[in-house]
């Protein structure tokens, strides 16, 4: 149903407010003044322009048709039940967790505009049998048998990004500022199962964030679809899917029966260099393959304690690769890319989007509308990375 200018109006200015957007901001970005602004949001204005609705869409990160029909009023209930959520939610992570939303309803309908088929989700946990288990247990259990159905046995994970979008999991990363917020699983009511990872961590830590967000989707999919959601704070009230989740996502990474593939260390030079080529091939941080090793009986509880002190062996940020930036590109090219990966766009939606365009499924404004970019910042985006359209 379309809305009358009163209830447009009405629309703008709620979701304005509750990201602590001025009525200059909105004013200055549609190149009006701020009683016209007014009168939009009053709906006072006759007529509203379209191109105002689009510039306060894009301005503040909503789908625009949540402004003109009710055809999203679901995603929007889900968003707010997102934001209630959350612990304190700063306006900047809004209009992330906003921006989150849109990419995830434009993968979805690029997937329905190209026939794209969606894998089917990860079967649930715990299995019967073993609901008695104490949860970090149940963790460790799920992830070795997760490994198993995936037939990985215990050799590395390249890229525990492709393992989530594999199993029809939605996932893209974006800064947060909240430095205690990890993550997010939503059910959102048209895409489905999506995440969000905190892109502004070390890259070996978004691994693991991922890692724990899929354990979020194998145990607790019951309360991301009763709930709508699960927030993934690092010192969580909600001890138990936590501990659970963080169990899994570290044997899930670092299996506790890989070691062995490894010589014991015997000297203080052998714990370093083995730590270091162990974080290295499994993509994780040394401090976990440090603890790994105290639960294996390798070091003891004071030697994994001065290394956590000390932390003698660190794998810098310019050693690790991200694995959604292609190694095809140049060094500028992969900076720029890098940038577009920051700035929510997955190598997913954004192959789906080439796809589109190359087959003329979609326009090129729509290109750039669903990539949360301006005509003109898409074409320099296409430009800067080189990419094939």
């Amino acid at each position: 149903m379309a809305f009358e200018k009163v209830e447009i109006g009405r629309r703008i200015r709620s979701v304005r407010e509750e990201l602590g957007v001025s009525v200059q901001d909105l004013a200055a970005a549609c190149g009006a003044a701020e009683s016209t602004i007014t009168r939009l949001e009053t709906g006072t204005l006759d007529p509203v322009p379209g191109d105002y609705i689009l510039i306060a869409a894009r301005l503040l990160k909503t789908d625009f048709r949540y402004f003109i029909s009710d055809v999203l009023d679901d995603v929007e209930r889900e968003t707010r039940r997102l934001f209630r959520a959350m612990d304190e939610p700063r306006p900047a992570d809004l209009r992330a967790l906003r921006r989150f939303m849109l990419f995830c309803m434009a993968e979805h309908e690029m997937e329905i505009l190209l026939n794209a088929i969606s894998p089917a989700l990860p079967p649930e946990y715990p299995r019967p049998g073993r609901v008695e288990k104490l949860a970090k247990d149940q963790g460790k259990q799920a992830a070795c048998d997760e490994r198993e159905r995936m037939g990985i046995s215990i050799n590395p994970i390249s890229n525990i990004f492709t393992v989530l979008r594999q199993h029809n999991v939605r996932l893209f990363r974006q800064p947060l500022e909240d430095a205690r917020l990890s993550g997010v699983t939503i059910a959102h009511p048209k895409a489905g199962v999506c995440v969000l990872v905190k892109y502004d961590e070390d890259l070996y830590r978004q691994f693991f964030s991922a890692a724990h967000e899929y354990a979020h989707v194998l145990f607790d999919r019951g309360e991301i679809n009763s709930q709508g959601c699960i927030v993934s704070y690092r010192f969580s009230t909600n001890a138990l899917i936590e501990m659970r989740a963080n169990a899994f996502a570290a044997e899930f990474l670092l299996p506790t029966d890989a070691l062995p593939r490894y010589p014991k260390p015997k000297t203080l030079d052998d714990l370093k260099d083995s730590i270091d080529t162990i974080a290295r091939d499994y993509r994780v941080n040394t401090e976990t393959v440090a603890i790994r090793m105290k639960e294996r009986g390798w070091i003891s509880d004071k030697t994994l304690s001065s290394f956590q002190k000390t932390k003698p062996v660190v794998i810098r940020r310019h050693e690790k690769s991200d694995p959604d930036i292609p190694q095809s590109l140049t060094p500028a090219q992969a900076a720029r890319f890098e940038a577009a990966i920051r700035h929510g766009i997955s190598s997913r939606l954004w192959e789906l989007l080439r796809r589109g365009l190359t087959e003329n499924v979609i326009t090129f404004g729509r290109f750039a509308e669903m990539l949360d970019l301006t005509v003109e910042e898409a074409r320099e985006f296409i430009r800067s990375t080189g990419m094939a359209v």
